[in-house]
């Protein structure tokens, strides 16, 4: 499996996942030209993309939709709920039923030489969803945009080869952000974000031998720093008689990532 995390954070989100002959995104938030030039430095086709996974409707995971519609063939794949919140004129670019697919937040399908769970998670969109996927060697976790992660989950979260884990904020530099209270008291909320803290807690307990990489995503411009992010995540694993073993511990950013073979 082939991992490229192009952008992550509130101006933007997309991720390129290879397989065999498959290959798919994760959200398309950014730009088509963004997402183009990323795949381009890999030698990635935009063009031969097979499936976009949509994780919820908000525009930092959807804006990109129409052109990477109209540039592939690609089939997209999104809840009932994501797709009745884009706004209408996505809704009338894609609603061919040949290249839209809907999906609920307890299914299990197969795209080419991927195998898809969805996850319910928890955030002020409707019917938002994460990601399991995995191929014949390799497990990948995709959780951002939840206020926090279901214990029912947690078996079948574990041990995954690579986690895209959400790591939004630090709750004290939130709280002293100059952004309107309702904001926090969002973020901070069961339908928010995950704090560092949070977040690392999680990772504490899904973290196994064959964990290589953790790349913490949806890390806030505004309020988080990637050294506190990184910095609370060893002291929770302290706290906790934890190790990161060895797994690699990476920020993720408006740009992209080195690409990952696993």
């Amino acid at each position: 499996m082939k991992i490229l995390q192009i952008a992550s954070g509130s101006k933007g989100n997309s991720t390129y996942i290879e397989s065999g002959n498959t290959k798919i995104l994760i959200d398309c938030g950014i730009s088509k030209k963004r997402i183009h030039e990323s795949l381009s430095e890999y030698n990635h086709n935009i063009e031969d993309l097979d499936a976009i996974l949509i994780t919820h409707e908000h525009t930092d995971h959807t804006s990109g939709i129409i052109p990477i519609f109209n540039a592939t063939n690609a089939k997209f794949y999104m809840t009932e709920g994501t797709y009745s919140n884009l706004n209408q004129k996505t809704r009338d670019a894609i609603r061919y039923v040949d290249r839209l697919e809907f999906i609920n937040n307890q299914q299990i399908f197969k795209i080419g030489d991927l195998i898809i769970e969805t996850i319910q998670i928890f955030h002020d969109a409707i019917d938002p969803v994460g990601f399991i996927i995995r191929d014949n060697k390799t497990k990948l976790v995709y959780i951002t945009d939840t206020g926090y992660i279901h214990k029912a989950y947690v078996p079948r979260l574990m041990d995954a080869n690579i986690y895209i884990m959400e790591s939004n904020h630090d709750p004290e530099i939130l709280m002293n952000s100059n952004r309107p209270y309702e904001t926090k008291m969002r973020i901070l909320s069961d339908h928010g974000h995950l704090s560092n803290e949070d977040s690392a807690y999680i990772m504490s307990e899904l973290l196994g031998p064959n964990t290589k990489y953790v790349l913490l995503a949806h890390i806030s411009e505004e309020c988080n720093l990637e050294e506190i992010a990184l910095d609370t995540y060893k002291k929770v694993f302290n706290k906790t008689n934890k190790s990161l073993q060895n797994a690699k511990l990476i920020c993720c950013s408006q740009k992209p990532l080195k690409e990952i073979e696993l």
